[in-house]
């Protein structure tokens, strides 16, 4: 696999709340978005990725087919949830911090991905298709019928419903991907998503598809060029 990742503040935010963990060898992809004041969304993004890729390095060998995969990967995350909501609970300054997360895990020709939150997997094939939903008060709404994605305010729409280290266990999507030769994988946080549309996305990575590491910086360009209101994070992975 060929892959690129990169992290930029934004043009608004004074520090960066986004972490991420590549651990190419082992085909570990981990991206969180964190929040909370006083800095407590760097400290609960950071803390769970790392809580979640010792869990998955620790136990990735035990895994013998797609199902135990999954069930890792939920077990990784749910980690991570009880360990920052701990956190959370002994530290003042930390009270009400969470984040999203996102992992892929590539094993043989498919991606495992699992989340909680707003940040995104896409897959590029012919077109770009969007493998996760936002875990939002928006797409909570579209599910149920009683609006269409893009029809709330701005303010209604980002609302997350579930989060790691929020009040409620959250429940984990977990997705598979059946994997071809130059299929490109994307993780993105919202600070992403929020500036740019699928299609410009898509358009940006189509220019640069042969230099990941240069689809990566346009896109954080863009999205600065954009506005940049929120801290930008990609990963890229080519599959080969």
């Amino acid at each position: 696999m060929k892959v690129a990742y990169k992290t930029d503040v934004g043009r608004k935010r004074t520090h960066n709340e986004d972490s991420m963990l590549v651990d190419e060898p082992m085909h570990i992809f981990l991206l969180a978005d964190g929040m909370g004041g006083h800095q407590a969304g760097e400290v609960a993004s950071d803390l769970a990725v790392k809580e979640c890729y010792a869990w998955l390095k620790e136990n990735i060998n035990k895994t013998k087919n797609k199902e135990d995969v999954s069930r890792l990967l939920v077990e990784s995350l749910l980690k991570s949830h009880h360990t920052v909501k701990a956190m959370s609970t002994t530290d003042v300054n930390l009270a009400g911090m969470g984040t999203t997360l996102i992992q892929m895990l590539v094993t043989g020709n498919n991606a495992h991905i699992c989340h909680v939150g707003d940040s995104r997997a896409y897959l590029l094939r012919n077109e770009i298709k969007r493998i996760t939903q936002d875990h939002t008060s928006e797409m909570y709404f579209v599910k149920n019928g009683a609006t269409e994605e893009g029809d709330l305010p701005v303010h209604k729409m980002r609302v997350l419903t579930q989060a790691v280290g929020g009040q409620a266990t959250p429940v984990p999507e977990v997705e598979e991907v059946k994997l071809k030769p130059e299929d490109i994988l994307l993780l993105c946080s919202d600070g992403l998503t929020d500036m740019l549309s699928d299609e410009e996305i898509e358009s940006i990575i189509q220019k640069y598809r042969d230099n990941l590491a240069m689809a990566a910086d346009h896109l954080i360009k863009e999205a600065n060029d954009k506005g940049g209101v929120d801290n930008i994070s990609v990963i890229l992975i080519e599959y080969e």
